[in-house]
């Protein structure tokens, strides 16, 4: 793995790590400057690195960060539409929410990013946390997001030529 993508996979796992630690810390300023100055969170990685030469890319963290900030409600509200009936959001494990809210925040905020890295990389990092049925949980919600953004996009793009 490049040293370039390696990052990037880190910098996935720190916001994982930040929006989780929002349940029990309301300043994600604080959360996201610990994040970024240490790297010793990383150590449960199934994955061996060089950590001297592996570094969280801050520009692409506290992207990612802020739009989850700024449109909570409305990534909450994509992931509940995508729930089977009898299930909300508040049924969802915290970390499995967390990798949820980073994923599609990903999503809305680099659109040019292929999908299938995305949704990938989140599924290795859901692996880490949990069995089979969870990852394919979770494929399925990015899976219908993705498809809904897409459509949404779509649409708003024929609407804007017409």
């Amino acid at each position: 793995m490049k040293n370039n993508s390696l990052s990037k996979s880190f910098t996935r796992y720190a916001a994982i790590q930040a929006i989780y630690s929002l349940n029990y810390s309301k300043n994600l300023r604080e959360i996201q400057t610990y994040l970024i100055n240490n790297n010793a969170f990383l150590i449960d990685l199934d994955v061996k690195v060089n950590f001297d030469k592996t570094k969280i890319n801050k520009i692409f963290l506290i992207k990612i960060l802020e739009v989850i900030q700024n449109n909570q409600k409305k990534i909450d509200e994509l992931i509940s539409s995508n729930l089977n009936n009898g299930w909300n959001i508040d049924r969802l494990p915290i970390v499995q929410l967390a990798i949820l809210r980073v994923a599609i925040s990903e999503m809305i905020n680099f659109p040019k990013t292929s999908v299938g890295i995305i949704i990938s990389e989140y599924l290795m990092l859901t692996e880490s946390f949990f069995t089979e049925k969870e990852c394919a949980f979770t494929n399925a919600i990015l899976e219908n997001i993705y498809k809904n953004l897409n459509d949404k996009e779509s649409s708003e793009s024929r609407t804007k030529n017409t």
